[in-house]
């Protein structure tokens, strides 16, 4: 076995892999994550890459299962702003995000796009990626009884915008 400095390369070897596992697992609910929280395809596939990035250089630090660990790395870079590859003039306006297509209900897709982005991750993560509270609040770096609270007040938003909806229809 050979002998790259000081680790044996078949240790690396396996690591990687278990990481490009990992990874390949978790990157369609990361795009998705990334999109729920305001960023275009192109931004979104950015956050995703660039957290695979931090994930792989930080990877010795990881506790825990891989999956809640790596969508707290992306939720973090899609807080911060998105990167801005080419200088527009002032003149121009920046253009919106392009609409998530999904499977679920448009009324429903619209109201959870007008919630706050920290709502919005919530309940994106609980109900639709389907991870337990504990995951959740891992993520969004809170206390469990503080993501529950979260919860509750994003499904109370929620159920009011789609109520308002529904009214201004009839």
């Amino acid at each position: 076995m050979q002998v790259a400095a000081g680790r044996p390369m078949a240790i690396e070897i396996d690591e990687r892999r278990d990481f490009e596992v990992a990874f390949t697992a978790v990157s369609r609910s990361a795009f998705l994550l990334a999109r729920q929280l305001g960023r275009n395809t192109d931004a979104a596939s950015d956050a995703v890459q660039e957290a695979a990035l931090r994930a792989w250089r930080y990877r010795a630090s990881r506790t825990g299962e891989f999956r809640p660990w790596f969508l707290a790395i992306v939720y973090r870079v899609c807080r911060g702003p998105a990167p801005e590859w080419m200088p527009l003039p002032r003149a121009w306006d920046l253009a919106a995000p392009e609409p998530i297509e999904s499977s679920l209900d448009p009324d429903l897709v619209a109201a959870l796009g007008l919630l706050p982005p920290r709502q919005r991750a919530a309940l994106w993560l609980r109900y639709c990626d389907d991870l337990a509270t504990s995951d959740v609040a891992r993520i969004l770096h809170c206390s469990e009884t503080a993501t529950k609270q979260l919860l509750l007040r994003a499904r109370d938003a929620l159920r009011e915008r789609l109520m308002t909806k529904q009214e201004t229809e009839i």
